[in-house]
């Protein structure tokens, strides 16, 4: 696609409970739209908001926006999924709608795709909204996931990125029930460049992405990307085999043979109960590792859709295209 081609892009901005904020969000990209020489859309994707979000939404007088309404809340990841299978310009912005990405950087990212990257991704520097400890937190998760996983993901991005359709095209193919958008997005390949922004706090209200739910996120990337903890408790029982058996030797040799020089006086009933209890252990941590695992596959021989659209509600989009794509 040449830089003559790349004339119009989709924002696909996920909303979840964001009444207090999506207005004055939604001006602040607008203005932002407005000063670049391009076409665009705005697809929201409304979460399954408990709140007046999409009435908010729908209340806009602005022909540029389209909803997606889906029938419950299905999460950001599959929000963002459904945004970008429904989207139909050369290029896919996506970024979140409590205005921490900063929307004046668009311009910047829309630059670097026509000079020829096929995916631009924002990489957080420092967010204003994050504590320390969520700080270290966040450097400690990426790093444990780089170590385990062939499919390394650079510290602090995110998933305020730029895709080109030939990207957003494959990653509508990808039929993961689990998924991380980013992480997909990295695994397809293609061409990146970076931009590297400071996440503005949040505008109104509080995080809706729970500690439950960023725990949840993590272990489904790194269950859905490697397959590495299973082997490394086959690794663990190796290890510990060995271990049983020289300390096991060690006994047999200090408290039979030499008559107990060291005075250790371990009876033959507290070696066996600290060996079995010990192992069984690390068979219920194993069993628990392959639970996860088995877990994922039943989710995904289920075949459900990734998510269900309330098409009376959604605005802007061809119901038939709407159903084309949900079969």
């Amino acid at each position: 696609m040449t830089v003559n081609d790349k004339k119009s892009i989709s924002i696909v901005v996920p909303v979840y409970n964001e009444e207090k904020g999506i207005a004055s969000f939604h001006n602040s990209l607008i203005k932002v739209l407005n000063k670049i020489d391009i076409d665009f859309e705005i697809i929201y994707v409304d979460d399954g908001s408990s709140d007046n979000s999409l009435s908010i939404i729908k209340q806009i007088n602005d022909n540029n926006i389209k909803v997606v309404v889906l029938s419950r809340n299905f999460g950001k990841e599959i929000a963002l999924s459904a945004g970008v299978a429904l989207s139909h310009n050369q290029g896919i912005i996506m970024l979140d709608g409590d205005g921490q990405h900063p929307v004046d950087l668009i311009p910047e990212f829309i630059h670097k795709w026509r000079s020829g990257a096929d995916v631009v991704i924002g990489i957080r520097r420092n967010s204003k909204a994050q504590s320390f400890m969520g700080k270290i937190n966040s450097i400690i998760f990426y790093k444990f996931f780089n170590f385990i996983s062939s499919q390394k993901i650079i510290i602090g991005s995110t998933d305020f990125r730029l895709i080109d359709r030939c990207v957003a095209d494959e990653f509508n193919q990808l039929g993961e029930q689990n998924r991380m958008t980013r992480y997909l997005i990295d695994w397809l390949g293609f061409e990146r460049q970076f931009v590297e922004f400071d996440a503005n706090e949040r505008e109104h209200g509080e995080a809706t992405y729970s500690t439950r739910k960023l725990i949840d996120l993590a272990i489904n990337l790194i269950v859905s990307s490697s397959p590495k903890p299973l082997y490394l408790f086959s690794y663990l029982g190796v290890l510990i085999c060995f271990l049983s058996s020289l300390l096991g030797v060690s006994l047999i040799i200090e408290q039979l043979i030499l008559g107990d020089p060291l005075n250790w006086k371990f009876t033959g009933t507290a070696m066996l109960g600290i060996l079995v209890i010990f192992l069984v252990g690390i068979v219920l941590m194993s069993q628990g590792i392959i639970s996860l695992y088995i877990s994922r596959i039943h989710d995904q021989s289920k075949e459900r859709p990734l998510y269900v659209i309330d098409i009376r509600k959604s605005v802007g989009f061809n119901n038939q295209k709407i159903l084309k794509h949900k079969s």
